[in-house]
């Protein structure tokens, strides 16, 4: 009897030492990823069951795939077999993270719409280096100052030539219009390990995506419901530049508030208007944006930037700026609201 429950004992303990040796496996295996996709999965506070989307190029085309998320947890793959920028938003075109993967890696992703500089990416060297270098520079990166931010990849750049981050910065952060030169000069101190021509094809062709067949289509006439219970009337001739600024509560919006306002007085309302277009999903939420004490007009749009007044305008993320001449042609469009401001000052000086 006594030899049967030894028996009994020791099988039970091989059972055992199977199922933790399986476990260790599948946890590796897990770790490692599938080498035919990639895997971007965690969690966005505050997303609730919204859309998530991720936006990638591989093979020379863009790739979208979106699920929604349940109590704002995610699993998405794609397929790429070398680095590509992935762009992680939502299905109101907010953007909440950028990161570079490719295929066999997963990218455990903690993030917070209503504070998008907390984010923390693991997976990789380059998002944890891009998670960790977002962090440390929040204060600049919020308030986008031109000037600053180029510094600030500057500064990376020269400090870390082997290191692929220092491409995707160039490629997604650093404000190259009227720096041309000093970007080429930057870009040439990348190690070419570091800085792969298909990174930084298909990086330009996402960017081609957003922009360039939307960059001539003209804003055309519109009503939309504005602050007050009152309905506004856009044409474009009614100044000589309109702004227009998207975007919903999930921004905090003062240091953008601040630098309109800073500029508001500048120009006769014949010369310069400002539309704050907020893509709210309801409007009780778009009416705790912000307090009654913004000079420009606040109009809400239902159905966000995939309205029928704006659809044909591909707007790619939130915050999203337009200035628009007095034909409704974009002048600028682009995610600097101080570029924007750049814009618009050159135009009227």
């Amino acid at each position: 009897m006594e030899k049967f429950a030894n028996f009994v004992e020791i099988i039970w303990i091989s059972m055992k030492l199977r199922l933790i040796i399986a476990a260790v496996v599948a946890s590796v295996m897990a770790a490692c990823g599938d080498d035919t996709q990639f895997r971007v999965t965690g969690e966005v506070q505050g997303l609730g069951t919204r859309t998530i989307n991720i936006l990638y190029v591989a093979d020379g085309a863009v790739h979208q795939e979106g699920q929604p998320a349940i109590d704002g947890k995610f699993d998405l793959h794609g397929v790429s077999g070398e680095y590509t920028v992935v762009e992680l938003f939502t299905a109101q075109h907010t953007l909440i993270a950028r990161m570079i993967v490719k295929n066999g890696q997963t990218i455990n992703c903690k993030l917070d719409l209503e504070n998008p500089y907390t984010l923390e990416l693991k997976g990789n060297k380059p998002v944890e280096q891009w998670s960790e270098w977002i962090r440390q520079n929040a204060g600049v990166i919020e308030i986008g100052n031109p000037g600053l931010v180029n510094k600030l990849v500057a500064d990376f750049v020269v400090n870390h030539r082997d290191d692929i981050l220092s491409s995707a910065l160039m490629l997604t952060t650093y404000y190259a219009p009227d720096n041309e030169s000093q970007a080429d000069s930057l870009f040439a101190l990348i190690a070419p390990d570091a800085r792969p021509d298909k990174l930084v094809d298909d990086y330009r062709l996402l960017l081609s995506y957003n922009n360039s067949a939307h960059l001539n289509a003209k804003i055309r006439p519109f009503s939309l419901y504005s602050y007050g219970d009152s309905t506004e009337h856009y044409a474009p001739g009614k100044a000589s530049y309109t702004l227009f600024y998207f975007a919903n509560q999930e921004h905090r919006r003062d240091t953008i508030v601040k630098a309109i306002d800073a500029i508001y007085d500048n120009y006769s309302r014949r010369r310069l208007k400002v539309l704050d277009i907020s893509c709210a999903v309801d409007t009780t939420a778009w009416r705790r944006e912000r307090p009654d004490s913004l000079r420009w007009t606040r109009v809400w749009t239902p159905g966000g930037v995939a309205s029928a007044a704006f659809d044909h305008l591909n707007i790619p993320r939130l915050p999203y700026y337009i200035l628009a001449d007095s034909t409704g042609q974009q002048v600028y469009r682009g995610g600097s609201v101080k570029a924007a401001i750049d814009s618009l000052g050159r135009r009227l000086r």
